[in-house]
């Protein structure tokens, strides 16, 4: 929880909170404008400024997704009570803030009127907890653990509670279908929404085997309500969330290394995409289907899944996605005649995400700077320009949080620029790093294949270093990645 302004003593702290505080709210204002651009609904706004700023409690992050200030929400509640006829109760900016920060929670009944207002249930706003069975709460409660956990390297998710919480996620799916019926119905789908957008901000912050497993249950709820009838227009939405959960399941399933199945679920989502009219999807899975196909040293399969992604890219910055994360890097492996049409889809990467008006979108589904440098400092590998790896890679990384998946990648990057530039000993302390930093079942099967590929690259040059050593028998040592397979039914064919 934040600091509290003037209950902490010392002027100078109290400047400290203040300026930390006037930070937040310029960087939640900034994750509005930008979910605005994207015509995402207040809800994802406010699970977004929850996830990347984990300081502001779920009560505050949505007042600031609707871009009210404490003074005009406060006259809100007043409407209100005003609407139904009745004298507002005494409550004053003031009031809202130590509610926000959770000093003191507000009553039941300013509770009930502060749902209305936001449009939101107890659980969303993080109110009611105490009152709450564990059982039947509502999806928040569940985000709320999971946001907290998000705010550290994003790595302590591996006890039962914390699986519990995630778990809380489908179990909220899972009451909406009580209260609806097997088929489902407004509140279900309302809920899938809500675990997709969770499931794809909080993607990096669980171990892929966990997040898996919670995918798969709670897509095999889609799949249950598909098997029943609903409106045509229902049903679509359905199929759409399934969609997406079969391209999170496809994604991890790659980061699992079990390519095979990452080809079925990505097919599935490319599919549902096509057949629900949403080109991201459709756009996105082909991309991950190029980036599955490459991995197994698919190359031109790969080219050929990234220029039909491309066909689906409507915006400057899932074009620049397409390029980079898709076209390039199979052009570069491709080599050869193809080294110049790689050097141009590099240089059309950077136009396209420099022409974007926003510039990055977070979560999964989303792409940013630091991954397209990692991008260009890979294919720069590839095609032979230590150099420029090494720049692109320490941008990457330098743009990204020690601890995470996309830091490792960078990390790796960097260390296989260092080898390629005859410092062997600085690559070896890097990669290091990489495992200091990462227990090993959160270690997705990319950063192992980069892992191995180093060791390679270390060995060739003749490095018979301390350092070099211990990492070859680390990487040795790393337990096997156990695949989830497909513990839930495909969804294309309902």
């Amino acid at each position: 929880m934040p600091p509290r302004v003037g209950h902490d003593g010392g002027g100078e702290h109290d400047a400290t909170v203040i300026e930390r505080r006037a930070e937040l709210q310029r960087a939640a204002q900034d994750l509005r404008r930008q979910g605005q651009r994207y015509g995402w609904p207040v809800e994802r706004i406010a699970a977004t400024i929850r996830v990347e700023l984990p300081d502001i409690l779920p009560l505050e992050a949505w007042r600031l997704a609707y871009g009210w200030s404490r003074p005009q929400a406060v006259d809100g509640l007043v409407s209100l009570y005003r609407s139904d006829g009745l004298a507002a109760p005494p409550v004053n900016p003031s009031m809202m803030c130590r509610w926000e920060h959770g000093t003191h929670p507000p009553t039941a009944e300013y509770e009930d009127i502060l749902c209305r207002l936001y449009q939101a249930d107890a659980g969303q706003l993080g109110l009611a907890r105490s009152r709450v069975p564990a059982r039947t709460r509502l999806p928040s409660e569940g985000y709320r653990r999971l946001e907290d956990a998000a705010a550290g390297n994003g790595y302590q998710m591996t006890s039962e509670d914390d699986a519990a919480a995630l778990a809380a996620v489908r179990e909220s799916v899972q009451l909406a279908l009580e209260a609806e019926g097997p088929s489902g119905g407004p509140l279900a789908a309302g809920y899938l929404n809500a675990a997709r957008d969770y499931y794809d901000a909080s993607y990096s912050s669980f171990p892929p085997a966990m997040l898996a497993t919670e995918v798969h249950r709670t897509r095999a709820l889609v799949t249950a309500m598909l098997r029943e009838r609903q409106p045509d227009a229902a049903r679509t939405e359905f199929r759409r969330a399934g969609g997406w959960l079969s391209a999170l399941a496809g994604n991890l399933a790659f980061h699992l290394g079990d390519y095979p199945a990452a080809q079925i679920h990505l097919s599935t989502a490319a599919r549902l995409g096509t057949a629900v009219g949403d080109p991201h999807l459709t756009c996105w899975s082909l991309g991950a289907q190029s980036m599955t196909s490459r991995a197994q040293e698919r190359d031109a399969e790969a080219l050929d899944l990234a220029r039909q992604a491309m066909e689906y890219a409507g915006t400057p910055l899932r074009r620049a996605q397409v390029l980079a994360w898709a076209e390039l890097p199979a052009l570069a492996r491709l080599g050869g005649q193809y080294r110049a049409n790689a050097l141009h889809a590099m240089g059309q990467a950077q136009d396209e995400m420099a022409a974007d008006p926003d510039g990055s979108q977070p979560g999964r589904f989303g792409f940013d700077g630091a991954e397209l440098h990692l991008h260009i400092g890979e294919a720069s590998l590839l095609l032979g320009n230590a150099g420029l790896a090494r720049e692109h890679a320490e941008a990457s990384r330098s743009a990204t949080r020690a601890g995470r998946p996309s830091w490792a990648a960078a990390t790796l990057t960097l260390a296989q620029a260092e080898v390629a530039g005859g410092n062997a000993s600085d690559a070896a302390a890097l990669a290091h790093s990489v495992l200091d930093a990462i227990p090993a079942e959160s270690l997705r099967q990319t950063s192992r294949l980069r892992l191995r590929s180093l060791n390679q690259n270390l060995a060739r040059t003749g490095t018979a270093s301390a350092e070099a050593r211990s990492l070859a028998e680390r990487v040795r040592a790393l337990p096997q990645l156990v695949p989830v397979g497909r513990i839930s039914d495909e969804p294309n064919g309902h």
